[in-house]
């Protein structure tokens, strides 16, 4: 008589054991035979059996362990703060229209100065001084500058004026007292170009500018 082995006799690790090397070849059941050797049929069909669903579970539970530690969990990005975005946005350079204003404001602040000296005939307590001179000088320099940038005619006017008078605004020429009917002219004239540059937005913005910084505020 042969002497049955139920399943039960077999150790718990020697199952995980046979998991273990079916998972893996070459195959190793030599360990195996010793236990079904002597086994009826109905045992060792109980004995697979109870194998089979073991090594179904390990493979099950090996699987969603691997996919879970595999597939990374996408994280959702914070958004930046608005200042650092508003940092990263490329600078833009200066408009021509932007540009032309400030030329305008320049040629305007120097007319002024311009008016003010040729109604006092380019002197100072009655002596004569170069505070007519550099006025005609910068003025020069704006003017064609604009001239470039703007289709305005009233630039190219201003500086075909500013070359006609540069000779009569020189200390000398004041010392001389041959241009003393003229200043009073000149001044004119020069008003006449400022209030057809100085339009209500240069006007605005030269307000501005000299507006005093609020009490506490760095200038």
């Amino acid at each position: 008589m042969h002497t049955g082995l139920h399943a039960s006799a077999i150790p718990l690790f020697q199952l995980y054991r046979m998991a273990i090397d079916l998972s893996r070849p070459p195959l190793d059941l030599s360990w195996f035979r010793q236990y079904t050797e002597n086994m009826d049929r109905q045992v060792l069909a109980t004995v697979i059996g109870e194998g089979s669903r073991l090594l179904s579970g390990l493979i099950r539970t090996y699987s969603v362990r691997k996919m879970q530690v595999s597939v990374p969990v996408p994280q959702a990005e914070e958004p930046e703060p608005e200042q650092e975005q508003e940092q990263k946005q490329p600078r833009q350079g200066v408009t021509t229209d932007a540009t032309v204003r400030y030329q305008k404001r320049e040629i305007v602040k120097e007319l002024i100065l311009l008016e003010s000296h040729l109604l006092q005939g380019c002197k100072i307590d009655g002596i004569a001084c170069d505070c007519c001179t550099k006025h005609p000088i910068k003025l020069e320099g704006l003017v064609q500058e604009t001239a470039g940038m703007s289709p305005d005619p009233i630039f190219r006017e201003l500086s075909d004026w500013v070359g006609r008078i540069s000779p009569m605004t020189s200390e000398e020429a004041s010392a001389s007292g041959n241009y003393e009917s003229e200043y009073s002219r000149l001044a004119m004239e020069a008003r006449n170009f400022r209030k057809a540059i100085m339009t209500p937005d240069i006007v605005k913005e030269v307000v501005n500018e000299q507006a005093p910084s609020p009490a506490g505020e760095d200038s």
